[in-house]
């Protein structure tokens, strides 16, 4: 499995343009002051460890943050998490293959990888990870829920997941596998038309969109579709050279870094394909990177973009290491679209609004808040008496058949982006 993509430019958040400002960090005498009078006087100072100490003084400050994506690794965890990334160097990496992110305090699949582990256990995009092995995910960060679902190809890891539109959790076996990135897919959708799908955004994908658009214009293309659907993103400079194939001139967007001036990413000039009349698919799924791609091509009036609103998800992280062999995993950067568009929360609108998934993410919300209902009502089920209307009211909630929102046959979104290149093209 795979942090978003490449840990080092994991591109997430997005707040206002107000927030590229910053203070001075408060000096932390105090903090040290409640140390030592807690080591003085409190009835169990003698057992408050520094590195206890130190690790709660450390949550609780990200706690305070509040961003999902800052995060601290204690040094084993660093160490193995470090390990785990040499993997993906190659272009290959062991795991379930799945993007997760942490959205509303939930661990939530983002995107499986094609022809993954996760695929074929049955893994959908917006399935929310109540379990790993058991261990709940509740309270855990990002590279927490990471270092767990991760591990050796053929080993074996139990996800217990939540889907929208049911009311019970399901435990998956997934069997860890060697997972190869292809990002680019492409083909022809018909006569004039063609299609290439991006899966991610790494150092392959901007060189094998390149040779995707050359074939595709050598089989007859005359306009593309580009597919971002459950494409969580990846790095920076590939969503730079993806804009740049299609866009002549300008911003693909503008980072905001507090401590310094603001980070300008332009297009090369060097592109492909301007002159080819062009659609982009997205869903709730498309974050990161992807949302910098659609709005940027958005902005600048280059494509038009059809499906339903993206995840809401822009910023840069780092991996840090930290001296004494721990880590911290920190937002260092924050990003809007070339008009200023907030990504963060919002995502990106599409022009055409369309498809079955405009309302999975509501019934998520609803069917995890009607887990914990019933969860809280078998714990206090028998001390209802005398309530027997309540009761039986939640029982008959509670005991429903477990459904699920099944994907149409029909993939709306793509016969709408057809339809629509072949209005552009006037056929």
């Amino acid at each position: 499995m795979r942090t978003f993509p490449v840990i080092v430019l994991a591109i997430t958040a997005l707040v206002s343009l107000s927030a590229c400002g910053g203070e001075e960090p408060a000096l932390l005498a105090e903090t040290e002051e409640v140390v030592e009078q807690l080591r003085n006087f409190y009835i169990d100072g003698i057992s408050l460890s520094d590195g206890e100490l130190n690790t709660a003084a450390i949550q609780g400050i990200l706690d305070y943050i509040d961003d999902p994506y800052t995060s601290y690794l204690e040094s084993q965890r660093y160490a193995e998490f470090t390990e785990s990334l040499n993997g993906e160097s190659g272009q290959t990496f062991e795991g379930i293959g799945a993007e997760v992110s942490v959205r509303n305090g939930q661990l939530m699949i983002v995107g499986p990888l094609p022809g993954s582990p996760a695929i074929k256990a049955g893994i959908v995009p917006g399935d929310l990870v109540l379990k790993v092995d058991g261990q709940p995910t509740e309270g855990l960060d990002l590279l927490q829920a990471v270092t767990l679902i991760r591990g050796p190809k053929n080993s074996k890891v139990v996800l217990t997941i939540l889907r929208a539109g049911s009311l019970r959790p399901l435990d998956i076996a997934v069997v860890r596998d060697t997972i190869e990135l292809t990002s680019v897919l492409a083909r022809m959708q018909q006569d004039g038309i063609g299609y290439i799908r991006l899966s991610a955004f790494d150092v392959l994908t901007v060189p094998g969109m390149i040779q995707a658009i050359a074939d595709l214009r050598e089989s007859g293309a005359k306009g593309l579709i580009l597919d971002l659907r459950n494409n969580t993103g990846g790095l920076l400079n590939a969503a730079v050279g993806v804009v740049s194939e299609f866009v002549s001139e300008g911003l693909v967007c503008t980072g905001c870094n507090p401590g310094s001036t603001d980070d300008f990413q332009l297009v090369s000039g060097e592109g492909s394909a301007f002159e080819l009349p062009l659609v982009v698919l997205v869903n709730g799924f498309s974050a990161s990177a992807s949302e910098i791609v659609a709005g940027a091509l958005q902005d600048h009036n280059r494509a038009t973009i059809i499906g339903t609103t993206t995840f809401g998800k822009g910023s840069v992280n780092l991996l840090l290491p930290l001296k004494t062999g721990s880590g911290l995993y920190v937002t260092v950067a924050r990003w809007f679209t070339p008009a200023g568009q907030v990504i963060e929360g919002n995502g990106i609108t599409p022009d055409i609004v369309t498809g079955s998934n405009v309302h999975v993410q509501s019934a998520q919300r609803l069917g995890g808040l009607t887990q914990s209902l019933c969860a809280a009502f078998e714990e206090e089920s028998n001390k209802l008496a005398g309530q027997e209307m309540f009761a039986d009211k939640l029982t008959v909630l509670c005991t429903l058949e477990a459904t699920t929102i099944d994907e149409p046959l029909i993939d709306e979104q793509l016969e709408k982006a057809v339809s629509e290149l072949s209005q552009i093209l006037d056929w």
